[in-house]
């Protein structure tokens, strides 16, 4: 509450608190202002179109010979120039999680929904901006039909502009997805070269699932480095060869990094994996194999989800932000010193409490509040 001070709510929220923030512009050979407050109404989508403005560029119509949808923005060129010139934007849609907000000349309708409830016209609060800014006092009781002016002119922004269907709290969106995206479940490999593999590609290889993660390659006497390192310091894992031995390293974005060691690695062409296990309860257990050998095993592990890892997978390196703080000291991004043939990540069955078995009772739960 206190970083949105002194606007109402949070990030999440339709209210203040979830959608002003400071802006700060400077232009010195153009802009005579110094030190000016503009107290004008302007929205995020009016930032283009101001731009442009200030810049004498046009808009394109059209790409590749297709019609573009017009932009939702309205320039505030002028404002920043006259303290005193109206707000070029006089209305404007809010949704977030089935809260709504409208906002017309100075007054805002808003609602603040719990999630897995009914969705109606009682949730409305009603605020003067002008005189209220910090939205302290609901004038809801005292003018009911300006609540129902701007209720009725969210109603048809949310069908103008696709806002429907709302979130009706069931998390349901975080797990249903469209068939094609099957594809980024199946298993990939992934060549020496190829770039930080983007974050959510590389989550859905391990999300709330087993997995198998194997690096082929060509080991030398003192060969070292990451042979994969999927996260941040945030959380993550990796495999990695150090001293002659096969290592898994887990960060659980709490604070503790573990790990353990596969045991001696010769020289030779070898396939290095971690066999990664879900036995319920949000863990992982995992077992290291060299060339399909067995040769250590832990359980406990807490499985990362799903903001975590927050960067994607690497091969032979860890760029970025690391995965293990102290290897990055002692060795910066440790990249691999032998050959790296390839890593193949094959995805296994979900996890006993993953949400992916939900889908089902997930929906019939939120129907009961569409």
């Amino acid at each position: 509450m206190a970083s949105n001070t002194p606007f109402r709510l949070y990030k999440i929220n339709t209210h203040a608190g979830g959608h002003s923030v400071p802006f700060v512009v400077s232009w010195p050979a153009h802009l005579e202002g110094r030190g000016e407050l503009r107290r004008q109404y302007a929205h995020v989508v009016d930032l283009l179109p101001t731009l442009l403005d200030l810049t004498g560029v046009d808009a394109p119509s059209e790409r590749n010979g297709k019609p573009l949808i017009p932009m939702a923005g309205t320039s505030f060129a002028a404002t920043l120039g006259d303290v005193d010139h109206p707000s070029t934007r006089t209305e404007q849609v809010y949704e977030m999680l089935a809260h709504r907000g409208y906002y017309r000349d100075g007054w805002e309708v808003v609602t603040r929904h719990p999630p897995m409830t009914p969705i109606d016209d009682s949730e409305w609060e009603l605020y003067d901006l002008t005189t209220d800014p910090t939205e302290r006092h609901d004038r809801a009781a005292e003018h009911p039909e300006k609540v129902a002016e701007l209720a009725a002119a969210w109603e048809a922004a949310a069908h103008a502009e696709q806002i429907y269907p709302l979130d009706e709290g069931s998390n349901l969106k975080f797990v249903q997805r469209p068939e094609r995206s099957a594809a980024y479940r199946e298993p990939i490999t992934i060549f020496p070269g190829t770039p930080t593999l983007e974050r959510w590609r590389s989550l859905e290889l391990i999300n709330m699932r087993s997995f198998t993660v194997t690096a082929s390659v060509e080991l030398a006497e003192g060969d070292r480095g990451w042979l994969i390192a999927h996260g941040d310091q945030g959380g993550g894992y990796g495999l990695f060869v150090e001293a002659g031995e096969l290592w898994w390293l887990h960060n659980d974005g709490k604070g503790v990094v573990r790990r353990l060691s596969g045991g001696p690695v010769g020289p030779g062409a070898h396939d290095l994996a971690a066999v990664v296990t879900t036995p319920g309860g949000f863990l992982w257990d995992v077992a290291l194999t060299v060339d399909g050998d067995e040769r250590a095993t832990d359980a406990g592990y807490r499985m990362l989800f799903p903001m975590s890892p927050f960067e994607g997978i690497d091969i032979g390196i860890d760029r970025r932000s690391p995965v293990s703080w102290e290897i990055y000291e002692a060795d910066g991004p440790f990249p691999f010193t032998g050959v790296l043939h390839r890593v193949r990540f094959d995805p296994g069955d979900d996890a006993p409490d993953s949400a992916w078995r939900w889908i089902d009772m997930l929906r019939e739960m939120g129907a009961k509040f569409e």
